[in-house]
C-alpha cells in the first residue's frame, strides 16, 4: 500500500506526482479554499508549474480526485474480480460469499487505519458532505461500482434482492462499522489507550469486525427465512 504518488521516471510526471500529494493534503485539509501557493510550496515546486500542468486549481482539484479513484481501484482490484467471479456462478458457495466479504473488510480496516490514506480520506469525506464534481468522479469510478459489489455479495448470501433498499441500507450499515475506525479515529485511540494505530490494534479491530459480520449475515438470513416461513 502506497498512498502516495510512485517516483515517477521523467522530471515532469515528478513534478505532477508531487503537486498532486501535496493538493491531496491541501484539499483534504481546506477543501477548494487551499491556496494554489501553499500547495506549490507544501510540494517543493514553483507556483507556475500548477497551471503548467493543470491548468487551474479546479483542474489539478479533479487531478487529485482521479488519483484517488486509481489508487481505490488499483488496491480493490482482486476483490473485485473475485466478486464478479462468484456472483456469475448459477449456484455460489456461501462461504465463498463470506470470506470474500471478511477478506475485503479486512482489507479496507487496513487502509482505514493506516496514517498513509488519512489525506485520502479527508478528501473524500468532505465531498461526501460538500459534494462536487470530484464527488461524482469518485463515485462512478470506484464508490458506486464496490458498494453494488458488496450489496450483491450480501444479497447473495442472504437471500435478499441486491436492488431493494433495505439490502442497500444493510451493506451501508455494515460498511458503516469500518467506516467508524477512521472517521472516529481519535476517540477509539483514546478509548482504547492506543497511541496509534498498530499491526496488533488493527488485527483486534478486524476480529471484531469479522463477528459483528458474521453476526449480520447470520441475522439477515435467519429473518429472511422465517419471513418466508410465514407467507
Amino acid at each position: 500500500m502506497n498512498a502516495t504518488p510512485t517516483p515517477a521516471t521523467s522530471r515532469g510526471e515528478h513534478a505532477k506526482n508531487t503537486l498532486i500529494a501535496s493538493a491531496i493534503a491541501q484539499f483534504g485539509e481546506y477543501g477548494l479554499h487551499a491556496t494554489t501557493r501553499d500547495i506549490a510550496a507544501l510540494a517543493g515546486q514553483n507556483i507556475a508549474a500548477i497551471t503548467y500542468y493543470f491548468g487551474s486549481k479546479e483542474e489539478l482539484y479533479m487531478a487529485s480526485a482521479q488519483w484517488i479513484a486509481d489508487f481505490i481501484t488499483q488496491n480493490f482490484k482482486p476483490h473485485v474480480e473475485r466478486a464478479e467471479a462468484i456472483l456469475n456462478q448459477p449456484q455460489p458457495d456461501k462461504s465463498q460469499i463470506r470470506e470474500l466479504i471478511h477478506t475485503a473488510c479486512e482489507h479496507m480496516i487496513v487502509l482505514l487505519t493506516a496514517d498513509e490514506t488519512l489525506n485520502l480520506s479527508k478528501f473524500i469525506s468532505r465531498e461526501q458532505l460538500s459534494p462536487t464534481p470530484a464527488y461524482q468522479l469518485i463515485h462512478e469510478q470506484v464508490i458506486a461500482p464496490m458498494h453494488t459489489h458488496l450489496t450483491c455479495l450480501v444479497g447473495r448470501y442472504t437471500g435478499r434482492h441486491p436492488d431493494d433498499t433495505e439490502t442497500i441500507l444493510h451493506t451501508h450499515a455494515l460498511l458503516g462499522q469500518i467506516l467508524a475506525f477512521r472517521l472516529g479515529r481519535e476517540t477509539i485511540l483514546l478509548r482504547a489507550g492506543w497511541p496509534t494505530f498498530d499491526k496488533e490494534n488493527v488485527k483486534q479491530i478486524s476480529d471484531v469486525v469479522r463477528s459483528h459480520i458474521d453476526f449480520i449475515l447470520q441475522g439477515l438470513s435467519t429473518e429472511r427465512g422465517n419471513a418466508s416461513n410465514e407467507k
